[in-house]
């Protein structure tokens, strides 16, 4: 069953969704900087004005190769030469944007709302649309094996392990414990296992070896739903995952960042001389602007779940 986005954190956590979609405008920009940057005209991770650190997340097998191409077009933009953060798990970028060790990174919304509460000071640029025509926004897909056909409902995964993605990830985590417990399902601690990337703990419901339910985001999960493989329980929208620098860079940075990636499509990073690979053709079509207000919703979520969830006690 599909849920529409004005209603579907409010199934997965008696919630309402305001979506309250604003672009971001930033202020005009501040004199070039050359050589090392200093406090009076922002700051880069590294040290040097000349390159910028960027980071992804491992949300799934390869993450840092498909997410070469936006890192490509952020050199382009800037004329900076972009590295990229060789993140081991979610944690290692929530710390790496706290501790200003990362300058720009592509991350989910649950992961947004810790970095922030661990202290960084980051500002979304735009987040990320799927299709032509969509909504920035996502699906949080919970899934059963074939085997498992009592399972109807998020309510039939009571009492059963469950296969999660990773403990701070929106949509393999955060959401779907929200809808379990909305379901009167509490997943006692030995039961919940986790995947670490979609893909993986897609496969492993498919398996049905360690656990015969879970949640993958949908671009994970719906090849192995039409391939028979997985079966889909439930699906709820969710706030798509930013693009998101630090306050500190320089204005001028930021201003090119803002006007470049807020509201782009495809043909923008192929205007640019970048070539699209296969993850960003099949899953992304652009960034939508969206401002800090339109992660509300995940504040209010972590409310909610905050007794199940560590990561929302932060």
């Amino acid at each position: 069953m599909q849920f529409t986005l004005k209603r579907g954190l409010a199934i997965a956590a008696g919630l309402t969704l305001a979506f309250g979609l604003a672009a971001c405008a930033p202020s005009p920009a501040a004199s070039d900087t050359e050589g090392d940057a200093t406090a009076a005209e922002g700051t880069f991770a590294s040290g040097s004005a000349d390159k910028l650190i960027f980071a992804v997340l491992p949300d799934h097998e390869g993450a840092d190769q498909d997410a070469q191409p936006i890192a490509d077009w952020i050199a382009e933009i800037t004329g900076k030469e972009v590295e990229l953060f060789q993140a081991t798990d979610y944690t290692a970028v929530v710390q790496g944007l706290a501790a200003d060790q990362i300058d720009i990174a592509q991350i989910s919304a649950f992961t947004y709302y810790q970095a922030q509460n661990a202290g960084a000071d980051i500002e979304p640029i735009g987040a990320q649309i799927t299709q032509e025509g969509a909504e920035p926004g996502y699906f949080s897909v919970a899934v059963r094996n074939p085997a498992a056909a009592d399972v109807t409902s998020l309510a039939d995964f009571a009492d059963q392990p469950v296969c999660f993605v990773n403990p701070t990830s929106t949509s393999g985590f955060a959401v779907p414990m929200g809808g379990l417990l909305e379901a009167g399902v509490t997943v006692a601690d030995d039961d919940r296992l986790f995947g670490e990337e979609h893909d993986l703990n897609a496969k492993k419901v498919a398996e049905g070896t360690d656990c015969q339910v879970g949640f993958a985001q949908d671009i994970d999960a719906d090849p192995l739903i039409t391939s028979g493989e997985l079966v889909e329980v439930e699906r709820v929208q969710v706030p798509a995952a930013p693009i998101v620098l630090q306050a500190a860079l320089p204005q001028d940075v930021k201003d090119q960042l803002f006007d470049a990636l807020a509201d782009s499509t495809q043909s923008d990073l192929t205007d640019a001389g970048v070539e699209l690979n296969e993850f960003l053709t099949d899953g992304w079509f652009g960034f939508g602007a969206v401002d800090d207000a339109y992660y509300d919703l995940i504040r209010t979520l972590c409310t909610e779940i905050a007794d199940e969830v560590e990561a929302c006690r932060a």
